[in-house]
């Protein structure tokens, strides 16, 4: 996503505009909210900077990386209260309190989708909504050679220099169990507890799998401009897989619809 042509594409097919990023569209202002799984907390500083948000929260279940948010928000003068703690029971203990929920890239980290958006829609007050941009592809449990078809063909059609495996494989970290544990999962669970409003598809079914195996310039690999070219043909045949198969990843804004 660091790429600018990929970041652009990510950007129109969200927003419409290259230039505008997800977060940056959100029309919605809320006085409090929490973000779950804050990491070093570039995320909640996004949000006390574009002010979507009057009081934030991060929660995050390590406290070491904590630390490090801490220490930047407080750099820049910013109050963001970051927590240490599990999601679920946080949320559990604060009925009705929250105007926005935010998962940025962290909810493919959770199972048990249903008690969990459940958990996030009664710590929502009335009028509160739901915020996430997340990978929603294939579980780490679901991949086969079949899901691997149409990446490795994108991936041989590059340059052999480009290329640094002989195969693009299935994108399973085997040292984080949580991750892409039910992404699949993801958007059908949100149907069932929440009022899609909003969902922006960006696709990542050709980007996500075959960039990260790329040779990059500095690495040996095609000069920039050949690269740029290259990335460019990926970023065609993303957009296309993802109006055949369905998208990968996605933004979504959602609202309690009983409510």
């Amino acid at each position: 996503m660091a790429h600018p042509l990929v970041r652009a594409a990510i950007n129109r097919r969200v927003t419409g505009d290259p230039n505008v990023w997800p977060l940056h569209a959100l029309r919605r202002h809320a006085a409090r909210a929490v973000s779950i799984g804050s990491g070093t907390g570039a995320f909640e500083r996004s949000l006390v900077d574009l002010g979507l948000a009057d009081d934030v929260t991060g929660i995050d279940i390590s406290a070491p990386i904590l630390d490090v948010a801490r220490r930047e928000a407080a750099e820049r003068g910013m109050t963001i209260d970051y927590v240490a703690a599990d999601a679920r029971e946080h949320l559990r203990e604060r009925p009705a309190t929250f105007d926005a929920v935010f998962f940025h890239a962290s909810l493919h980290h959770f199972d048990r989708l249903d008690d969990l958006l459940d958990v996030v829609g009664k710590a929502l007050r009335p009028g509160g909504f739901l915020w996430y941009d997340e990978y929603v592809g294939p579980s780490r449990d679901e991949w086969s050679a079949r899901k691997l078809i149409a990446p490795n063909l994108a991936y041989f059609r590059l340059p052999l220099r480009m290329r640094r495996p002989k195969i693009v494989r299935a994108p399973i970290n085997v040292e984080d169990p949580t991750e892409a544990i039910a992404s699949s999962e993801i958007v059908p669970a949100t149907e069932r507890h929440f009022r899609i409003d909003e969902r922006h598809d960006y696709g990542g079914n050709i980007l996500s799998i075959v960039f990260p195996n790329l040779r990059q310039p500095r690495e040996g690999g095609p000069p920039q401009e050949e690269f740029d070219a290259h990335v460019a043909r990926l970023v065609e045949w993303d957009e296309r897989a993802m109006r055949r198969d369905g998208t990968w990843s996605t933004v979504i804004v959602a609202t309690i619809s009983s409510r």
